[in-house]
């Protein structure tokens, strides 16, 4: 399983105010923990900002590859601004669609994903129709075909697709219907394309959002452990989290992905 790192998201205060201050320092030190923490991939979400992000992101990359070498994920309401951050990346980045994908879907397949195909990017496909993600889990998995085959048609191939089934906060309306649809479609997406397959991420601690700040890390914890039965591929969490990154280590050991010690079930 891979390990996103959600901590750089314009939706937490601090990251908001380092952002609008262009407190380069305090970004550097958050991208420093987080590479420390485990992170194998760190996303810069601008979230749905306009406006200057088309400055914001590629400074963002400037300050998180002063300190680390980990790849980074792009994801803004703006495709020139991921595009143009893209550019700045040491590596090849991930294109992370979900805001574009959420207000001007068509964007994504006229601008992003062709970008992607040339220049060999991963990309994030979310399972967003256009009054958001369906309750119904065939809809989910209909959109993640449509957009998978649009993908394709660029000249992205399979393994470079990651499709997201898209988590939704517990205190949402229907929270408990979307949950259920999240874990129907990971059922579904690996019999999309199966040679090779496409990948499945999930953004997990967005499942808290709105809860008590003490019952985050269980909630996270418990959809991540059941997504990872069903096979999911990317995790997109807190990598502060020692509890959090103590369950993927066991999540890895358990599918056999990694040699088990008995370190990887402390916490550290």
């Amino acid at each position: 399983m891979l390990v996103v790192s959600d901590n750089i998201n314009v939706a937490y205060s601090h990251v908001a105010k380092a952002i609008e201050k262009r407190d380069g320092g305090s970004i550097r030190e958050l991208a420093h923990r987080v590479d420390n923490a485990g992170a194998d991939v760190i996303d810069l979400n601008l979230g749905p900002m306009n406006g200057e992000s088309i400055e914001v992101l590629p400074w963002l990359v400037e300050q998180v590859q002063a300190v680390s070498k980990k790849q980074i994920s792009l994801d803004a309401h703006s495709s020139e601004a991921i595009m143009a951050a893209a550019e700045k990346c040491a590596q090849k980045p991930i294109i992370n669609t979900y805001f574009v994908q959420s207000a001007k879907p068509q964007e994504v397949k006229d601008k992003l994903l062709p970008f992607a195909a040339e220049r060999g990017f991963e990309v994030i496909l979310p399972t967003i129709g256009h009054n958001g993600p369906p309750l119904d889990p065939d809809e989910r998995a209909s959109l993640a075909a449509e957009l998978v085959d649009a993908a394709l048609a660029a000249g992205l191939t399979a393994d470079m697709i990651f499709v997201d089934p898209v988590v939704i906060h517990l205190s949402g309306p229907d929270a408990q219907e979307h949950a259920r649809a999240v874990m129907e479609t990971m059922k579904r997406i690996p019999s999309l394309y199966d040679n090779p397959p496409v990948k499945t991420i999930a953004g997990v601690d967005y499942l808290s959002a709105g809860a008590p700040q003490e019952l985050h890390s269980p909630i996270n914890r418990t959809m991540m452990a059941m997504l990872g039965a069903l096979g999911l591929d990317a995790a997109m969490v807190d990598v502060t989290d020692p509890a959090v990154m103590r369950d993927i280590r066991l999540i890895r050991a358990l599918r056999n992905e990694s040699l088990y010690s008995v370190s990887d079930a402390e916490i550290k």
